[in-house]
């Protein structure tokens, strides 16, 4: 097994006490914002990077993963991949909240899946701000994750109803994609540049820091 997935496989086992405060943060957006709780359920998981990179700092995880043969470089891209399992933790939780939904009646917007796949664009995007910011921190980030952890719930709940009944929401979803294929990939070189750059910010910054 690679290095990067026993470092992502490090961070779920950090998680296990938190998954119970995650579920429950779910449930609670998903009554708070019935009409489009689904959707949102999949940006929650940001919150699964936020804690593992919070009990990091706490309890010294790095410094010992650094006396391991794992490159620092290693480390930061190992942030950056847990991304992927943390977004698919998301999207079953909205899979799951869909289903509920359905069976208690609620009406399901026929171009909800949209809203999850534009949710979903936006993790790691919100991630590539977090992320540079942690390591710039380093073990000063207590405060910022609390902080962070708010804006992030308080966004999933505001930008619920508003988001989905915006107009430029309402011309994504009438949007033709073949005949935007190349505003499209410029969008997608742009995002995954900003992405990149993200990344090399920090592991520009975590090389620096001293442990």
């Amino acid at each position: 097994m690679s290095n990067l997935l026993l470092l992502i496989r490090k961070d779920f086992i950090l998680l296990g006490n938190f998954i119970p405060l995650f579920l429950l943060s779910i449930l609670f957006v998903a009554y708070v914002q019935l009409d489009s709780s689904s959707m949102f359920a999949t940006f929650q998981s940001l919150l699964l990077l936020v804690y593992s990179c919070s009990m990091d700092a706490q309890n010294n995880n790095t410094k010992f993963v650094l006396g391991l043969p794992v490159s620092r470089q290693e480390m930061v891209l190992a942030k950056y991949l847990s991304l992927i399992p943390y977004s698919f933790i998301g999207l079953v939780c909205s899979f799951a909240l869909f289903l509920i939904s359905f069976s208690f009646g609620y009406s399901i917007s026929p171009v909800y899946w949209i809203g999850v796949s534009l949710t979903l664009l936006m993790i790691p995007v919100t991630a590539s701000i977090y992320l540079p910011i942690h390591y710039w921190l380093g073990y000063k980030n207590y405060y910022f994750n609390i902080f962070f952890n708010v804006v992030i719930t308080i966004t999933t709940i505001n930008a619920g109803s508003s988001l989905s009944h915006s107009l430029v929401f309402s011309k994504i979803t009438h949007l033709k994609l073949q005949d935007h294929l190349v505003q499209i990939g410029l969008i997608g070189i742009v995002y995954l540049f900003i992405l990149y750059f993200s990344y090399k910010i920090s592991l520009r910054l975590f090389c620096r820091e001293e442990l």
